[in-house]
C-alpha cells in the first residue's frame, strides 16, 4: 500500500560524492587549500553561533575568490558534469517514487550543480531548494583582484588548526574590507541554503505538499544538515544521517553507514508503513559491532537516540564517508 510522505535529501553526500564548490575552487592555483581554510572558518562561525551566519555559508565566502579568478556559471556546470552519483542513488530515487513518496532536494550547492544532479535523478527544479549563483560574470577593480589574490597566499600560510589566526584574518576581510569593494553589492544579497535556511526550505515544501513533520523523512550528512535533522527528529519524523560526520550524527533518529544509498530504503519503508517506533526497533535490532578497520561493510544501522557510544558510530560513518567522498570527506 502506498502511503503519502515527503523525503528531503541533502545533495552533496547522500546523492553525489562531489563537493562542487570545492572542485570549482580546485580549478584555481592552490584553490583546494584556500577552500579548506574557508570551510574551517565556516565551522568556527557556526559553532560560535555568529548572528545571521549559517553553516554552508562557505559558498558565499568563496565568491570573491571565484570572481578574482574569472570563474562563473559555466565553470560550476562543467565541474558538475564530471560528478558521479552515490552508488544506488538512481535506484533508491526510482523505488521511493514508485511507492508514491514525494522526493525533494534541499542543498547548499550552487543552482547549476543542484539542478544538473536533480535532472540526472529525475527531480525537477520545483522540487529543489539550493543556493543561487550570479547569472553573469562579475567584474572587479584590478587593485581588488590583487588584494584577494594576496589574501589567498596569506591563508595558505596559516596551517589548519590555527583557528585564532584564521579567524582574525578573515574577520578583517569579510567584516571590514569586502563591504568597501566595488562589486560587494552584487554578492551581498546571496543567501546560502544551509542551517536554518534548510529548515525553512523544508517547511516550505511541507506546506506545498501538505505534509506534516510526522510524515517527513530528512536525509543529511554534514554541518549544513544538523538543524534540518534535529527539526524532523524532534517533530516526530524520521531523520537519517547517511555517512555523516561528528556535526550531524548526534541530531539524527537513526544512522545508515553504507557504500550504497539503497541502504536507506528499508528504514524509510518501515517508517511510512509501520511508524517511527518500528523503524527505531529495526535500527536497534540491526546494530552489529563492526571494526573501523578497512573491510567490507554492507549497511550499518544504528539507533542514535539513547546511544551510549556515539564516538564508535561516528567512527564507522567517517570511515564510509572517506571511502565514498574522498578528499571532500574532510570538509565540515
Amino acid at each position: 500500500m502506498n502511503i503519502s510522505g515527503l523525503i528531503a535529501f541533502d545533495l552533496e553526500g547522500p546523492l553525489s560524492p562531489q563537493d562542487n564548490a570545492y572542485e570549482v575552487m580546485g580549478l584555481t592555483e592552490k584553490g583546494y587549500e584556500v577552500f579548506e581554510r574557508l570551510s574551517r572558518y565556516d565551522d568556527i562561525l557556526t559553532i560560535e553561533e555568529r548572528p545571521d551566519y549559517e553553516p554552508g555559508d562557505t559558498l558565499y565566502l568563496i565568491l570573491p575568490f571565484l570572481i578574482a579568478e574569472g570563474m562563473g556559471r559555466e565553470e560550476v556546470l562543467n565541474v558538475s558534469k564530471k560528478a558521479s552519483l552515490i552508488p544506488g542513488a538512481q535506484e533508491t530515487i526510482k523505488v521511493l517514487k514508485e511507492k508514491g513518496y514525494t522526493i525533494v532536494i534541499i542543498s547548499t550547492s550552487y543552482e547549476p550543480h543542484a539542478h544538473h544532479i536533480g535532472e540526472r535523478l529525475g527531480i525537477t527544479p520545483d522540487c529543489i531548494a539550493c543556493t543561487p549563483f550570479p547569472s553573469e560574470r562579475i567584474e572587479m577593480k584590478e587593485e581588488e583582484k590583487k588584494r584577494i589574490l594576496s589574501l589567498k597566499e596569506t591563508l595558505i600560510g596559516i596551517s589548519l588548526g590555527e583557528d585564532e589566526s584564521l579567524k582574525k584574518v578573515l574577520d578583517e576581510f569579510y567584516l571590514k574590507e569586502l563591504p568597501e569593494m566595488s562589486f560587494y553589492n552584487k554578492i551581498s544579497g546571496l543567501r546560502v541554503v544551509g542551517g536554518r535556511r534548510k529548515v525553512s526550505a523544508l517547511k516550505n515544501f511541507m506546506d506545498t505538499f501538505k505534509v506534516e513533520p510526522s510524515r517527513t523523512v530528512s536525509i543529511g550528512d554534514s554541518i549544513t544538515d544538523f538543524r534540518m535533522l534535529d527539526y524532523i527528529n524532534s517533530s516526530g519524523g524520521l531523520a537519517i544521517v547517511f555517512n555523516g560526520n561528528e556535526y550531524s550524527v548526534p541530531y539524527a533518529t537513526i544512522g545508515v553507514a553504507s557504500e550504497s544509498l539503497f541502504g536507506v530504503v528499508k528504514p524509510v519503508e518501515i517508517f511510512f508503513e509501520k511508524g517511527l517506533s518500528a523503524v527505531k526497533d529495526f535500527a536497534r535490532k540491526a546494530e552489529t559491532p563492526l571494526s573501523t578497520e578497512e573491510g567490507n561493510i554492507d549497511a550499518y544501522y544504528s539507533l542514535i537516540e539513547g546511544c551510549e557510544d556515539l564516538d564508535s558510530v561516528i567512527a564507522i560513518h567517517k570511515l564510509m564517508r572517506r571511502r565514498i567522498r574522498g578528499r571532500a570527506a574532510q570538509l565540515g
